[in-house]
């Protein structure tokens, strides 16, 4: 008998995710997982934490641009500022509204989403949403 590789077991970070619902207004999302205590909201992040830099061959490098998370699950790409197409992708890089070299209309949608989000929602960690009425889930 031959001896055959056994596979690692899979961590549960490394599962994808199942549904995932985003808010084009105030660009909040929520990820449900495999299992009901995966439902969850990330925390705000201010601006200068909160996006990554666009990253395109048909983009200039001396302006840089945020990518537009709007996108991110959609197979194509834009920057805040409104370009897009086929290849602009995010890059594993961030993008600061403070920078000389940001992009102005970036900077200022940037601005306008985040002053969307509440004030009272601002200090709080990721939440885990209530489930929803009837379920099995935990009320974590």
């Amino acid at each position: 008998m031959q001896p055959r590789p056994v596979r690692e077991a899979v961590e549960a970070w490394e599962l994808p995710v199942k549904e995932r619902w985003f808010c084009a207004w105030c660009y909040a999302w929520t990820e449900l997982g495999h299992h009901p205590l995966e439902a969850c909201r990330p925390s705000y992040l201010p601006m200068e934490l909160r996006w990554e830099r666009a990253e395109s061959p048909r983009l200039s490098e001396e302006v840089l641009h945020a990518y537009d998370t709007a996108y991110a699950f959609t197979g194509s790409g834009a920057t805040l500022c409104g370009i897009g197409h086929e290849g602009l992708s995010t890059s594993p890089y961030p993008w600061s509204p403070e920078w000389d070299s940001a992009c102005g209309a970036c900077t200022e949608a940037a601005a306008v989403i985040d002053r969307r989000w509440p004030p009272e929602m601002r200090d709080r960690l990721r939440e885990n949403p209530t489930p929803p009425p009837g379920s099995s889930w935990p009320p974590f």
